[in-house]
């Protein structure tokens, strides 16, 4: 017996790792070509390019994991079905909970990784990225300004800019409008140079004009010109905070105590348990299909990954829209329900899926 599940493990691990780094694969092409649009060109290196990506990684692990798992308890048993091995080894007395053994083992396993993942490594990767396009922004002022399009890349600033240089920091032809407090100040100007000091952003304007629109006191609108003039645009806190729950571990949000804290950690947990609950589900309905139904079996797979994922994005708004945690859950209790009730009947052999293949 020792010899089968190492057997199946083997295969649902190597099949699982593939699938992994397929999916990751796709995944980090996607975000690639999203960063890349915003960053790349605006004077910022190939290597902290890399090192965004990498730190990103970590944030997909919770979603990655359960689907690669539960692509290759698909295709391993479906394999095993049509090649005849899951019927050698129901006449060789193994049963059908027996074979289910390693499935069960490797899906506590995928289960633990992805409640580490998604309670700790995920929220430390959003935060590092979040540092890291930080400092770039700091570097690369011009880096979130796209030419002849409005950018809004710092609180209560928008920009519009005709031409720009980022190497330099330097912008042309260009308009921003600033809101301060009671105040709209509406700056044109030729030329402009984007430099931080001590933390702060500055503008460095020459030959342009000001706008001064008080809202309180609309008659004391004023009109200037200059031939240079250095405008405060931001200040970086020194201290960084991230109390977006995105940002926060399990640790940290177990201090909070509130409805939107609880709701964060169960559907986290949700999401964790997907591959022990989903996984048994899909081995329940692998190994009840007859010999040949590969596509068949491919497409519940999908199917059932496509409804597991929509119940849970719907719960989780759900939960967060009536402020009632429990609910974030919703997606496991069904799904556990149907895999309890597929998985006793599977083993019993009293679960057949009949798609016309033959037996």
């Amino acid at each position: 017996m020792k010899t089968l599940y190492r057997y199946i493990s083997l295969e649902l691990v190597k099949t699982a790792t593939t699938a992994f780094f397929l999916f990751l694969f796709v995944i980090l092409i996607n975000r690639a070509s999203q960063i890349a649009e915003t960053i790349l060109g605006q004077g910022v290196s190939f290597l902290d390019f890399f090192s965004i990506l990498l730190k990103m990684l970590p944030a997909f692990f919770g979603i990655v994991i359960p689907i690669a798992l539960i692509i290759s308890i698909t295709m391993v048993f479906l394999s095993m079905e049509s090649n005849n091995e899951i019927t050698a080894l129901k006449s060789c007395g193994v049963s059908i909970k027996q074979i289910s053994v390693p499935v069960i083992i490797l899906g506590v396993v995928a289960s633990a990784i992805s409640f580490y993942s998604t309670m700790y490594l995920a929220p430390k990767s959003n935060v590092e990225v979040k540092r890291d396009i930080e400092r770039l922004v700091k570097k690369k002022l011009t880096m979130s300004i796209t030419p002849k399009n409005f950018s809004s890349n710092f609180p209560g600033i928008i920009f519009y800019v005709e031409k720009i240089f980022p190497q330099k920091g330097i912008i042309e032809d260009f308009m921003v409008s600033i809101q301060k407090k009671d105040k709209l100040i509406t700056i044109f100007g030729k030329e402009g140079n984007l430099r931080t000091e001590n933390d702060t952003v500055f503008l460095d304007i020459l030959n342009g004009s000001a706008q001064i629109l008080n809202w309180k006191k609309p008659k004391d609108f004023q009109f200037l010109t200059f031939k240079n003039y250095t405008v405060e645009l931001f200040k970086f806190s020194s201290e960084e905070r991230f109390n977006a729950r995105k940002y926060q571990t399990l640790s940290q949000l177990l201090k909070e105590k509130n409805v939107e804290s609880q709701t964060e950690i169960l559907k986290r947990l949700c999401l964790s348990l997907s591959p022990l609950i989903v996984g048994i589900l899909i081995f329940s309905i692998a190994v009840s299909l007859p010999r040949g139904a590969f596509g068949t079996g491919i497409s519940l797979t999908l199917l059932t990954i496509v409804i597991y994922y929509v119940l849970y994005t719907f719960s989780k708004r759900l939960a967060f829209g009536l402020k009632l945690p429990e609910i974030a859950l919703l997606p496991d209790i069904l799904f556990g329900a149907l895999s309890g009730l597929l998985y006793y009947l599977s083993i019993k052999e009293k679960l057949k899926i009949h798609t016309g293949a033959r037996w």
